[in-house]
């Protein structure tokens, strides 16, 4: 029964542990969302931006060929005028001899001059033009370098933001198990003491103190290592967060009471309940009999009898450390 319940208590600690974890996971969704959506408006702007630009471009690009097509038809028409003005000066030359070579070479001058202009007509445009582009182009360019730089402003901004929010939450997760774990040495009817990576004791229910025979104000001054013989536990490294929540069934232990009562008890083993501590619940604890060996009962000898009683069978006194550390309360050790 009290195991069962031990155990709806850790369902319940890993439920609500699951529900903040998916909580964070979500919160974290909806914000790179946000940043995405973010962007993914910035470059729906920026793009229209670039069609505007290519759009004026296009149009420029439009009036050059215009302004080009117009002087072509120009050019062309002045030189169907000046070959039929030649025709006609050669026609007129043909029949009014030197003065009518004279008008021709006239005429031709003034054609000639006509084109000459229109050549630097057309080259006056194609510079234009060109100074156009040129521009355009600059345009462009500035425009590309503000929106990358807008980008990197962005995505600077989201990662720093989550760098920056990292450590709230990981605040928030940590103060959420140390919660859970003071409301479980609070409710629990079981012994339960907590310890740091040295095994020295740290926090403790009431349960736990009398199981052991201290006060809750000289807790800090014992290693769980002074109350408790023949227990082994697994080779593990508790600072590696990989062993974190890591649940260790050991084998009944034998627990010394601090007056020398004997107990024995079920232990189970929690590493990195909450960073840097551990848990030590104890189940079943009844008090620890010695058996005599069997010859004992056939001789009832009474060396025999102390034989049994003798270290071999019984709980090492263990040595309490020297150095002291205060400790005040459940609430200061986490």
């Amino acid at each position: 029964m009290v195991i069962a319940k031990f155990r709806g208590h850790l369902s319940i600690v890993l439920e609500r542990a699951s529900v903040y974890l998916e909580i964070a996971e979500n919160t974290f969704a909806r914000l790179q969302k946000s940043g995405a959506d973010k962007l993914k408006a910035v470059r729906q702007r920026l793009d229209n931006e670039l069609r505007k630009l290519r759009a004026r471009s296009r149009d420029s690009f439009i009036v050059a060929n215009e302004i080009f097509a117009r002087l072509g038809s120009q050019a062309s028409s002045a030189s169907r005028k000046a070959a039929v003005q030649l025709r006609k000066a050669q026609q007129a030359a043909a029949g009014f001899g030197r003065a009518s070579v004279d008008k021709v070479q006239k005429l031709r001058h003034e054609s000639e001059n006509d084109l000459r202009k229109l050549r630097a007509g057309g080259r006056v445009a194609i510079v234009a033009a060109d100074t156009k582009i040129t521009q355009l182009g600059g345009q462009v360019s500035s425009v590309s370098r503000q929106v990358t730089r807008k980008l990197l402003k962005a995505r600077d901004a989201i990662t720093a933001w989550t760098i920056a929010d990292k450590p709230r939450r990981m605040r928030e997760v940590r103060l959420t198990r140390e919660n859970d774990l003071r409301n479980l040495l609070a409710s629990s009817m079981d012994a339960i003491v907590v310890t740091d990576g040295d095994r020295r004791l740290v926090a403790a229910n009431a349960k736990a103190l009398e199981l052991f025979g201290i006060s809750e104000s000289n807790l800090g001054n014992f290693t769980v290592d002074a109350f408790l013989a023949n227990v082994e536990l697994p080779d593990l490294d508790l600072t590696d967060s990989s062993f974190e929540h890591r649940e260790v069934r050991v084998n009944r232990c034998k627990i010394r009471k601090l007056d020398g009562g004997l107990r024995v008890a079920e232990c189970q083993f929690v590493a990195g309940i909450v960073q840097r501590r551990h848990l030590y619940k104890f189940l079943n604890v009844a008090p620890y009999k010695i058996t005599p060996p069997r010859f004992a009962k056939r001789n009832g000898s009474a060396a025999l009898l102390r034989t049994a009683e003798s270290p071999s069978n019984s709980v090492p006194n263990a040595t309490v450390p020297a150095k002291k550390i205060p400790r005040r309360g459940v609430g200061p050790a986490f």
